[in-house]
């Protein structure tokens, strides 16, 4: 399910730079940011269906960050669960999140607003 309006981090807050960069996302039109847990089977298919997304549309990238190795990032965002998806524009502004497992028209929809 993709969210976007009342939920604060994805009104179009923009993400520290230094967060960013520690998490490993690097430069890119639109990230997909994944916070996943070890044994969460819903984060494979998430994890499958935005690297699919992010090899079929040029200047998307997908990072998946294991949520329990970065805590203060996980409480910083408000992620209370795993998977959740975070959607950023080139800018590192949160402009969709998605928990759960979205669908590829879901996620490619969610990308056109941002590209």
């Amino acid at each position: 399910m993709i969210e976007g309006e009342g939920d604060p981090s994805a009104a179009g807050q923009r993400l520290d730079a230094g967060l960013l960069r520690e998490l490993g996302v690097g430069e890119a039109q639109a990230t997909l940011l994944q916070f996943s847990s070890a044994f969460c089977a819903p984060c494979r298919a998430v994890r499958r269906v935005s690297s699919e997304v992010a090899a079929l549309v040029p200047g998307v990238q997908h990072v998946e960050v294991d949520a329990e190795s970065h805590l203060d990032a996980v409480r910083a965002l408000g992620i209370w669960r795993t998977p959740t998806l975070l959607v950023l524009d080139a800018e590192g502004r949160v402009a969709k999140r998605a928990t759960g497992v979205p669908g590829k028209p879901q996620l490619i929809a969610a990308l056109g607003d941002v590209l």
